[in-house]
């Protein structure tokens, strides 16, 4: 690449962002060039203030969070537990670790380490374990593992980055009130080593919050900076640092979640992650009327998220999303489970028609959120649908982040539901964060025509180069209609991905258990394979259906029913679509 192409891909990047974003990142960078060198001191300096802080801790706050946490599942800690530090599906390195910088691992695993979401675990694990083996000897490993992690975290960088300490924030107060439930319950087992570690815990915490305030990552906005923010309200409401931190919090809270509750990344598992942080702060904060209306962005935010997962609990792919990503947040799974389930605005975040256990979803979201562009895939429009409780169309999943070498082939167009035009990508990704041009969404519109929920919208290339009009509708029945046209140059095809639980028997016909799904196309259909990304570090091949597209129009029907009566019924959205572009 040339360097006026280079510069050019920069420009594309870095010029939408707001210019604020660029001074404050020019703020950031100057910050942690100047502060290696004294890293050391500095670290004292917040342990110091940490352990002051720690001293005033909250007992009422920080027992409600703990009853909050005991009611809800309990963090899985098996693989701590025989010796495996496994973070993001990989196995990183032994538990605990021999050098706590984790040479060869890769950047998020290093980060992860150093959130101390393994200390929440174990300290769970503790908790049950030793009360039913009348011993201590987990608690006392962990005691030993928070010590030897303290004294080599203070000599490396990544652990005093603004969001790993606002994780580790979260995750040492979590396990702390787990403790202090404990012994606010009297345990017999209680003893000093508890207390040591439950008051490490929250040094620990106390020091991670230290001047948050003034390192809030604005020149990163969306999750990183919500995540400060979370990390801000917890101190201010577990140990009394900081003022209005909770109000900030609040308004933050406003600013991503708009409109009908989406998260403004328009990815379920950040959604779903974010959550849980806010369900932290909501059992910390006391009842009154500052907390009204936090409580109602949550319960919005809540609504959104349940409107959206399939019926088996998996969450749609969208953007940067493992489907099975609830399974770790004992919270959101607990909260989901009386939340009233909310509704989407198909021209913010995604259409949904759901009938019992029939479900269909469409990724109507704008291709990425301007801010915060970095978790963004090549999935616009991209559909997803279940049948009979089952995923019947789900796409491909999550793979890892920077240093994975399947980042770029799951975040582009081949590992989504969706029309790839070959050769020319509906959003410029590289790098593993990074997007330059990109499209938009455009004439969305929804309705129901004798009992079919339909959505219809277009996706617009960047530059305008091409146009992807979909239409998709579901009935009661669990049948779903997609409909696809492309105006532009170059070679097309629909792209549909099964579920891990599909076989195709031919492309006429789908075999789920002993269900089978009749198929019926406008154009011939071709039966193919792609990758999979299970549980974020398995790659598998799974099955799909390839369609040509063209300025024609294919109509694809699954469930019963032909291609050609389907578009007779849905003419008149179709043809109103198609004169709009």
């Amino acid at each position: 690449m040339s360097f006026a192409d280079d510069a050019a891909l920069w420009w594309r990047t870095l010029g939408p962002l707001p210019v604020q974003m660029h001074a404050f990142r020019v703020v950031n960078d100057a910050r942690k060039a100047a502060w290696r060198p004294g890293l050391p001191v500095l670290v004292a300096f917040w342990r110091q203030r940490g352990q002051d802080a720690a001293r005033l801790a909250r007992h009422e706050p920080l027992v409600a969070l703990g009853t909050a946490l005991g009611s809800a599942p309990q963090p899985d800690g098996r693989s701590l537990i025989a010796g495996k530090l496994v973070l993001a599906g990989r196995e990183v390195s032994a538990f605990p670790p021999e050098d706590w910088a984790l040479p060869g691992a890769r950047p998020l695993e290093v980060y992860e380490a150093h959130y101390l979401d393994w200390a929440d675990a174990l300290v769970a694990d503790a908790l049950l374990t030793d009360a039913l083996l009348k011993d201590n000897a987990r608690i006392q490993t962990l005691l030993v593992t928070l010590q030897a992690w303290a004294a080599r975290s203070a000599r490396l960088d990544k652990p005093w980055e603004p969001y790993p300490r606002a994780r580790r924030t979260l995750a040492a107060t979590r396990a702390a009130a787990r403790l202090t439930l404990a012994e606010h319950h009297g345990r017999d087992r209680w003893t000093d080593a508890h207390a040591a570690v439950r008051d490490l815990l929250l040094a620990i915490a106390a020091a991670a919050a230290c001047d948050l305030a003034l390192l809030a990552e604005r020149h990163l906005d969306g999750n990183h900076l919500l995540v400060d923010r979370v990390a801000q309200a917890v101190a201010e409401l577990a140990w009394g640092r900081g003022a209005r931190a909770c109000e900030a919090l609040t308004d933050e809270v406003e600013r991503q979640f708009p409109g009908d509750g989406a998260h403004v990344e328009a990815s379920p598992m950040y959604h779903a992650l974010l959550l849980e942080d806010l369900l932290t702060v909501r059992a910390l904060w006391p009842q009154g009327p500052a907390r009204m209306r936090y409580d109602h962005l949550v319960q919005r935010a809540l609504g959104w998220l349940s409107a959206v997962a399939h019926p088996d609990g998996r969450l749609p792919a969208f953007g940067d999303t493992d489907p099975d990503a609830l399974d770790a947040l004992a919270m959101t799974r607990t909260a989901l489970g009386s939340a009233a389930r909310g509704q989407t605005d198909a021209r913010q975040s995604a259409w949904v028609s759901r009938h019992g256990g029939h479900f269909a979803i469409v990724h109507t979201a704008p291709p990425v959120w301007t801010p915060q562009p970095g978790h963004a895939h090549a999935d616009t429009l991209s559909v997803e649908w279940s049948r009979n409780d089952v995923r019947i169309l789900a796409d491909a999943g999550l793979a890892g982040y920077e240093g994975d070498p399947q980042r770029e082939l799951n975040r582009r167009e081949p590992s989504h539901s969706t029309v790839e035009v070959l050769n020319v990508p509906q959003l410029e990704l590289w790098g593993a964060f990074r997007v330059g041009a990109r499209g938009e969404v455009a004439h969305v519109e929804t309705g129901r025509l004798d009992g079919w929920d339909w959505l219809t919208a277009v996706h617009v290339w960047p530059n305008a180069s091409h146009r992807h009009v979909r239409l998709c509708a579901h009935h009661p029945s669990g049948r779903l209609v997609i409909a696809d046209a492309l105006q532009g140059p170059g070679e097309a095809i629909s792209r549909l991905l099964l579920g891990p639980r599909v076989q195709p028997e031919s492309v006429e016909r789908l075999r789920v258990g002993k269900e089978r799904i009749a198929i019926s196309a406008s154009r011939p259909l071709n039966l193919a394979t792609g990758k999979r990304f299970s549980g974020r570090s398995e790659v598998v091949d799974g099955h799909e259906l390839h369609a040509p597209v063209d300025t024609q129009g294919t109509w694809i029907v699954l469930g019963g029913g032909e291609a050609d009566e389907a578009a007779a019924r849905f003419a008149a959205p179709w043809a109103a679509l198609a004169a709009r572009v």
